[in-house]
């Protein structure tokens, strides 16, 4: 399917609800080839020859009901890679955020296995204070048909519009995943309404990285698998000074005497130019 036009009602709905779900968006064939390369990922089994950025589950080693996780799975796939690069995610984003250009600041490989637990709701921006401008917009795509109570993606309507908060403490297993968002709400005099990502595989949802999200455990005997590109401008440039959030992992790329981005680390998945 891979859209890449949108309707102005669909830009619309984005602005005022900070996210939109499309039904279908990945074609089966890439859904099937992307699931093929989970299982060897997480056993370290990497084409290219390239370990992720962050690892946090590994066979044999962590408990098999916990959410797992691997970040920048593109450096280690190439089909990982010609899936979060698409220029149909690119162009999509920069339709939403009203963009020049988007560059993939990160990717992320979820699988939440039956019984495996929450994922405390957060902002994605709250956590990349080490990029200038501090604004992001994601890319959700469903490996696997998602159900009501499989833990699937859920957002705040229109939270993008109340400010950025600052991360949580925690990013999986709190006893309440919704706390931290509770809280941000009360003091912002907010009423939170919920929707959740309920898609068939390859259905996806694109969200500002100002809007609360987060999911619930996967009550089902199920896979819940995903695939996400968090996205920045093409333009964005690494701060000058901060190094919160996840920079202390990413800032290890920033080129001597330069805060730009270099594309080997920071892919350009589509410009104005690309039309």
């Amino acid at each position: 399917m891979l859209i890449d036009k949108l309707s102005d009602n669909q830009k619309e709905k984005f602005k005022k609800d900070g996210f939109l779900i499309f039904k279908e968006f990945l074609p089966r064939d890439m859904v099937d080839a992307v699931k093929e390369r989970i299982e060897p990922l997480f056993r370290g089994k990497f084409e290219t020859g390239i370990e992720p950025d962050e690892w946090n589950w590994r066979y044999e080693r962590d408990d098999p009901k916990n959410t797992r996780q691997i970040c920048n799975a593109w450096k280690s796939d190439n089909i990982i890679r010609n899936t979060v690069c698409h220029k149909s995610i690119g162009k999509i984003i920069s339709q939403l955020m009203g963009w020049d250009g988007t560059r993939l600041i990160q990717d992320n490989v979820l699988w939440k296995p039956p019984g495996a637990g929450n994922l405390t709701f957060h902002q994605d921006a709250s956590y990349d204070d080490w990029i200038v401008p501090q604004v992001m917009a994601t890319c959700w795509i469903a490996l696997d048909d998602t159900f009501i109570d499989s833990g699937s993606l859920e957002f705040a309507i229109g939270s993008h519009k109340w400010g950025l908060a600052r991360p949580p403490n925690n990013f999986i297993g709190e006893s309440n995943p919704k706390l931290s968002l509770e809280k941000f709400a009360k003091n912002k005099r907010k009423s939170i309404e919920y929707a959740k990502v309920v898609v068939p595989a390859g259905g996806a949802s694109f969200h500002h990285g100002l809007t609360w999200h987060g999911s619930n455990t996967n009550h089902t005997n199920r896979q819940r698998r995903a695939l996400v590109s968090h996205c920045v401008p093409e333009t964005a440039e690494f701060h000058e000074t901060n190094i919160g959030g996840t920079g202390r992992i990413y800032r290890k790329y920033k080129l001597k005497d330069s805060n730009k981005l270099e594309d080997s680390f920071f892919p350009v998945i589509w410009t104005k130019k690309d039309n």
